[in-house]
């Protein structure tokens, strides 16, 4: 299914000082697709070609195979409203809806993009904004309603009261908007806040003022992990790996050891195949029935 007079926009310009690497952050492997590699795969599958990466000049030097009417540059790190405000030379007459999804949040799924999608636009909300609850909300964004629920605004951590960080209630940065409204509202961001950045987050409460609808889709907290730092990457790799043997389990798949296997997102296996410890399957492979795959094993298809 792909959604008609919607563009997918990607927000890809950030270098992952965390990380701790001169890699920028998008660009870390899960196993054989980097961060922004695996999040591009799912959004094709819902957008299909419409999609903008917003950029650094670092990261587009490694995306070859993107063409240049899906990549937008921000040279300068201003913030996610600066990053938003680049897009307005490409989409100057257009007035559809976009969703903004952040570009390490690999495990997001399509049915969910689509989700969004679809309320945004049955509801005939201006923007409708993805949030999910964590026990844990340190260091997002919290998401502050007033007292009959209404979303009022978005509250980052750096610059909330201590009364606002008790909120569980976090913003993904995921967000559907209706292009046009979106368009003016980028115009009166300001930068006068703890990071000296455009935030995104500032145009839900200028919507709020001006009562345009604002709507929410509430989502699994796993969908909208993203990393900033090694170890919360390798949480991403340890999900992944338990989601992929999962589903070819349910499917007749004998893992022996789950704990000591990886196997790819495109690798198709039959079921009564039996897999030992310790094996590494990555690339296009298709595994038929009954075949048996020895310990100690490493199969990729993609050239070193």
């Amino acid at each position: 299914m792909f959604m008609n007079d919607f563009k997918a926009i990607i927000l890809a310009a950030g270098q992952g000082k965390r990380m701790k690497t001169d890699l920028p952050k998008v660009l870390h492997p899960l196993y054989e697709n980097t961060l922004l590699e695996f999040l591009l795969e799912t959004v094709k599958t819902v957008f299909e070609k419409e999609y903008i990466l917003v950029v650094s000049p670092k990261v587009r030097t490694y995306l070859n195979s993107i063409s240049e009417e899906n990549v937008v540059i921000q040279d300068v790190p201003l913030g996610t409203g600066d990053a938003v405000k680049r897009l307005e030379n490409w989409l100057d007459a257009y007035e559809g809806d976009v969703l903004i999804l952040p570009g390490d949040m690999p495990l997001i799924k399509s049915e969910t993009l689509i989700k969004i999608c679809n309320v945004h636009r049955e509801n005939n909300n201006i923007c409708t904004l993805v949030t999910t609850f964590l026990d844990n909300p340190c260091g997002y964004g919290r998401v502050v309603r007033d007292k009959s629920g209404e979303v009022l605004k978005i509250v980052e951590e750096k610059d909330a009261t201590e009364e606002e960080k008790k909120i569980k209630e976090i913003n993904t940065s995921v967000y559907a908007f209706k292009w046009r409204e979106l368009r003016e509202v980028l115009q009166l961001l300001k930068n006068d806040n703890a990071q000296g950045e455009f935030y995104l987050t500032d145009v839900i409460e200028i919507f709020n003022k001006r009562n345009l609808k604002i709507g929410t889709v509430v989502v699994d907290p796993v969908e909208v992990l993203g990393a900033n730092t090694q170890e919360e990457l390798s949480t991403l790799r340890k999900i992944l790996k338990e989601r992929i043997n999962k589903i070819n389990m349910n499917n007749g798949v004998i893992i022996i050891d789950p704990d000591t296997v990886i196997i790819g997102h495109k690798v198709s296996i039959e079921k009564d195949v039996i897999i030992q410890p310790e094996v590494f399957i990555l690339g296009n492979y298709v595994i038929k029935k009954n075949s048996y795959i020895g310990p100690l094993s490493y199969i990729n298809s993609k050239t070193e």
